[in-house]
């Protein structure tokens, strides 16, 4: 991971430099391992899998990432974990299903039918998380990214455009313009 430690953002171009050398270091189809790290998720053990991954992961010499992300707002199915870029649903995952997880599908892209979501009203199984009725019905405007981003980590906020709104604000909008932008965006 890029590390922006040393580097000084003092103009938005200064930023943008900063986010694409970030961005250019991350190799996108590389497998990620998202696990949940919302109250719900880690309640029901997350960190305990986290740990779990990562150990077996680095122990096996598998090239993969492990990213504790935000709350994926599904929590009576947590611990969520999700394999990226397939974008691979395990739900309910416990520290004994890490082995699996990381033989199987990691290592070789196979899914685990016992780990997956199971529609209540046709009892399907659903592999990816977009699928799950659950999500298809959303469309997240502010929080869109948490189930894929790490909220500790600056690298992964700068990487997807985090602080853009405030060098604009700093490179010149008035108070006045600022409370427009606001205003007209109906934040609350």
């Amino acid at each position: 991971m890029t590390r922006t430690s040393g580097k000084r953002a003092n103009t938005p171009s200064d930023l943008e430099a900063i986010r694409k050398a970030i961005v250019a270091s991350r190799d996108l189809n590389r497998t990620c391992v998202t696990i949940c790290g919302g109250t719900g998720c880690r309640v029901h053990g997350s960190e305990k899998v986290i740990d779990g991954l990562r150990a077996e992961i680095s122990r096996n010499g598998i090239d993969a990432d492990v990213r504790m992300t935000g709350c994926h707002g599904f929590c009576e199915q947590g611990p969520v974990v999700v394999i990226q870029p397939q974008a691979v649903f395990y739900r309910s995952v416990k520290p004994e299903d890490v082995p699996d997880i990381v033989h199987r599908t990691v290592a070789r892209g196979e899914i685990i039918e016992r780990l997956l979501y199971s529609d209540p009203v046709t009892g399907e199984k659903i592999i990816h998380e977009h699928e799950i009725p659950f999500y298809a019905g959303q469309t997240r405007y502010l929080l869109n990214l948490n189930g894929l981003i790490d909220p500790t980590s600056i690298e992964d906020y700068i990487a997807v455009g985090g602080y853009r709104a405030l060098a604009k604000v700093l490179d010149g909008m008035s108070p006045e313009e600022v409370i427009e932008e606001v205003s007209r965006a109906g934040l609350r």
